[in-house]
């Protein structure tokens, strides 16, 4: 005959369930952006090794084009 849970051991069981389903959704989406995350810091790495080469007008029409758009 199977054991009876209480109400309090039901909620937690379906809480610790429910607790595992987020997160192996959370670690799935993780998992498909590390990708895109990953090409992002290359690109602002290229950027920065590009900047540090950048002549003093060149930072100047870097810094007027951030400003004006």
């Amino acid at each position: 005959m199977p054991e009876r849970r209480s109400q309090k051991v039901r909620t937690i069981l379906q809480l610790q369930g429910r607790a595992a389903t987020l997160q192996a959704k959370f670690e799935a989406a993780v998992a498909r952006v590390a990708p895109a995350r990953h090409q992002a810091e290359q690109l602002r790495q290229q950027a920065l090794a590009l900047k540090l080469r950048l002549t003093h007008d060149e930072l100047c029409q870097l810094r007027r084009a951030r400003r004006c758009g």
